[in-house]
């Protein structure tokens, strides 16, 4: 892939086309070779085509019928409205059928017709794109070592559904020697050239690197190596011909589909399973990542851990990955239609990966209603992975990215993020300015701490060293420099109607702000009730609820009680030795408490009258994480 940094992309124009002389074009016969009288095979059917044209599959006998690439590859696709679809293939004995079940259920999907370059075929998409063009493409997105199985060029609103691809880990053409398969490839014109730029493309309903025989991870014939492609979808930006340097792009791909499309009448049937080190590698946007499946397998409970399969030397850098973004959608859309069939179940690596990735300049983003590190029953896929959620999540200035709810009333709930096992983000350092916007909300996290305490849970869980623990300097957990004072301290003058204390100090822009809230514990799980009349609290005042997850087994003042003169405390988590109350004439200062009940009491009642604060007793925290808040509006 091709990598740089560049400038914001001009909207590009998408053209109708005229489709009124289409046609069906039936494949029924899986030999390539095969150009016999009523014989169609895979390569004639892509010569064949026109505009607004679908290619369907018939082909003969029971089973998954696997079409292995020609040498050299197949036809460039270069004509709009095109579909290809394997969902078509309806023989006796094979007969596809779409999933009708949710993401949170095993994908039932069933898939009959698989293309494969498990024999080292495929397409040298430079010399594709050149040939067909009759010019050169200094600038061309792609060079002659990426390689296809389906490739696009110019096509605009392609479709391709219901196929399972395998290919080995390398392919080679005539062009190139060692090649980097990357399934399917969507090349964009150069601006001086076209608008055309792939727009429009959408992959649904598809299988890579699962064997749709066995459903399982797919293997090449040594039994070891992974027949999953090294990128399984592609698309990247062109410069101009005019202009030497690769740096000059100007045309860039998008907008685009994996999975679900917006205002799909059957998104169920989108959802594709991708057993992959590298699922999605992309520039520009905007893109949809809607309704998939990533290192997990369509029983949706099991890994396909591709940091261990073949002793990790398949895996990638992402399982998406976005550069020079704008418009980005992970998950689900929040319009109120389809939003509990749009998120991602994200699976989780066993010797450290990553989720999301982004490089370059990164425009709006949202990651909404997706699953990281569980499966589809809500299951931790194991404690001690080392997934890192998001890469460079805000590397440019410009950045507007949203994990989680909007809270805007509609779909809040799905839009939700399901957490668990991970690293969460991490900023590039190269970042000029602290100008970027990121909203976290409503999202459920597990176990989201970095794998050593002295870390923040915001980070890339490495040292500070490489620039990318920014937070670091702004949430100091390890208690060592304390230099922003982030643990407020109750002050001394605090009574029972006057509370009054220190919160710490403004950060470096653009945290200049602090808020306070003042929270009344509530011992119970998965609810809460509070009495606020005495708060008196006015129609229209903004308040905020947050919840702290944690393991910390210190115990808790349940009840208390007075009567007269006396006052009774009860304290659950109180048992064994190194459990006590404590009791203070002032709320601020650990050395003003003093223990009045002895270790391991549970109980005290306190027969003295003056005005005291006490304080349950324990060991340390451990594993405590942030709280998440969520900010309503009286009524």
């Amino acid at each position: 892939m091709k990598r740089s940094i560049v400038c914001r992309i001009g909207i590009t124009l998408i053209t109708s086309f005229g489709i009124a002389n289409a046609k069906t074009i039936v494949v029924n016969t899986v030999n390539n070779a095969d150009f016999s009288p009523g014989q169609t095979n895979l390569v004639y059917a892509l010569q064949l085509l026109a505009d607004g044209d679908t290619i369907n599959f018939a082909v003969p006998g029971a089973g998954v019928h696997t079409i292995d690439t020609p040498a050299d590859g197949y036809p460039l696709i270069t004509k709009n409205n095109i579909t290809i679809d394997g969902y078509s293939q309806q023989q006796p004995g094979s007969a596809a059928s779409p999933n009708t079940a949710s993401l949170h259920e095993t994908n039932n999907a069933q898939i009959t017709i698989c293309l494969s370059s498990e024999n080292g075929n495929a397409l040298s998409m430079y010399s594709a794109v050149t040939n067909f063009a009759g010019i050169d493409y200094p600038n061309l997105g792609f060079g002659d070592s990426e390689q296809a199985i389906l490739g696009f060029f110019r096509a605009t609103n392609a479709w391709v559904k219901g196929i399972a691809f395998l290919a080995a880990p390398s392919t080679s053409t005539s062009q190139a020697a060692g090649g980097v398969c990357k399934t399917i490839c969507f090349a964009v014109d150069a601006s001086d050239v076209s608008s055309l730029v792939c727009q429009g493309f959408h992959v649904s309903g598809c299988w890579f690197g699962v064997d749709p025989v066995t459903r399982h991870v797919a293997y090449m014939p040594d039994g070891v190596t992974v027949a999953t492609p090294a990128i399984c979808i592609a698309t990247y930006g062109t410069g101009t011909n005019g202009t030497p340097g690769f740096p000059n792009i100007e045309n860039m791909p998008g907008p685009g589909t994996i999975g679900v499309a917006a205002g799909s009448t059957n998104p169920r049937a989108e959802f594709n399973v991708f057993v992959t080190g590298y699922g999605f590698d992309s520039q520009g946007g905007p893109f949809r990542i809607c309704g998939n499946f990533w290192g997990v397998l369509p029983d949706g409970s099991n890994l396909a851990d591709i940091s261990t399969l073949n002793g990790g030397t398949q895996q990638g850098d992402a399982f998406v990955e976005f550069g020079s973004s704008d418009g980005i959608l992970i998950g689900t859309d929040g319009d109120g239609v389809n939003d509990a069939d749009e998120g991602n179940l994200f699976g989780s690596y066993a010797s450290s990966g990553i989720d999301v990735y982004f490089y370059g300049s990164q425009g709006k983003t949202v990651i909404a209603g997706n699953s990281f590190g569980v499966d589809i029953h809500g299951n931790s896929f194991g404690a001690g992975q080392l997934t890192k959620l998001v890469h460079h999540f805000d590397h440019d200035d410009t950045c507007e990215a949203r994990f989680g709810s909007d809270f805007n009333g509609v779909s809040d709930a799905l839009e939700a993020n399901t957490v668990a096992d991970s690293v969460l983000f991490d900023i590039d350092s190269t970042s000029t300015t602290n100008s970027h916007w990121v909203s976290m909300r409503g999202n459920s996290l597990t176990n989201t701490a970095t794998p050593f305490a002295s870390r923040p849970p915001i980070g890339d869980g490495q040292t500070s060293s490489d620039g990318q623990d920014v937070y670091a300097n702004f949430i100091d957990i390890t208690g060592i420099n304390g230099a922003l004072d982030i643990i407020p301290i109750i002050g001394a003058g605090t009574t029972t109607t006057s509370l009054t204390g220190a919160c710490g100090k403004p950060a470096a822009a653009p945290y200049t702000r602090l808020v306070v809230d003042l929270y009344e514990a509530d011992p119970a799980v998965g609810s809460f009730t509070f009495d606020t009349t005495a708060l008196a609290i006015a129609h229209g005042t903004k308040l905020t609820i947050a919840v702290t997850y944690s393991k910390d087994t210190k115990p808790a003042i349940t009840t208390i009680t007075r009567t007269g003169s006396l006052t009774s405390l009860t304290v659950t988590n109180s048992t064994g030795p190194n459990f006590g109350i404590q009791k203070s004439s002032t709320v601020n200062g650990a050395y003003a408490y003093t223990a009045v009940a002895a270790n391991g009491s549970a109980s005290f009642t306190d027969t003295n009258n003056p005005t005291s604060f006490y304080r349950a007793t324990g060991p340390s925290a451990t594993g405590q994480t942030s709280p998440f808040s969520d900010v309503f509006t009286v009524p």
